[in-house]
Formats: C-alpha cells, sequence, structure tokens
C-alpha cells in the first residue's frame, strides 16, 4: 500500500482536487508548471509553502504517469489499486 503524504483531498479544501498537505495549492497547478517546462527551483519559488519533499514526492507520482484522478483515489483510501500510465481505478470489493 503505498501512503501520499504530500496530497491532501478534502470535499470542501479547492472543491476536493487533490492539494498539497497543509495548502490550497492545487497538485493540477504543479502539473500545468511542469508541463510547460518551468523548473521545479522556479515552482517552489512562487509556492513557498510547499516543501521540497512535497514537490518531490508528487514529481515521483507525474513520472510514473500518475493521472489526477488516480492520486485522488490513491490518497482516498488504501483499498485502491492504480494501474500508472492507464485510467484504470480499482476498488477492492
Amino acid at each position: 500500500m503505498r501512503t501520499i503524504e504530500a496530497v491532501t483531498v478534502h470535499p470542501e479544501i479547492q472543491d476536493g482536487a487533490p492539494v498539497f498537505s497543509g495548502t490550497r495549492i492545487r497538485i493540477e497547478t504543479f502539473f500545468d508548471y511542469m508541463r510547460i517546462g518551468i523548473s521545479l527551483n522556479e515552482f517552489l519559488d512562487e509556492f513557498p509553502s510547499i516543501t521540497r519533499d512535497q514537490a518531490m514526492e508528487v514529481y515521483q507520482l507525474a513520472n510514473q504517469q500518475y493521472t489526477l484522478e488516480q492520486i485522488r483515489a490513491l490518497v482516498a483510501g488504501p483499498d485502491t489499486q492504480l494501474v500508472p500510465n492507464s485510467s484504470r481505478v480499482f476498488a477492492a470489493a
């Protein structure tokens, strides 16, 4: 089972979108910055409330090609199984 400490999902924070724990900054924002070529250091300069460890944990998920929905499912509970680099999310029976 994988524990993701860098990400929080709560229905009252950013409408339930995955955010960096302890912040209201969406993981999607990080993905957008990476997609347009902004460096990790530049991202951290823009968002000083995010720690390097948090950013690195999410960066590793992005490198493994987890989608935002898969990250949300990972954070949601230990009974969820995911297949990286696909849109498959399985709930344990």
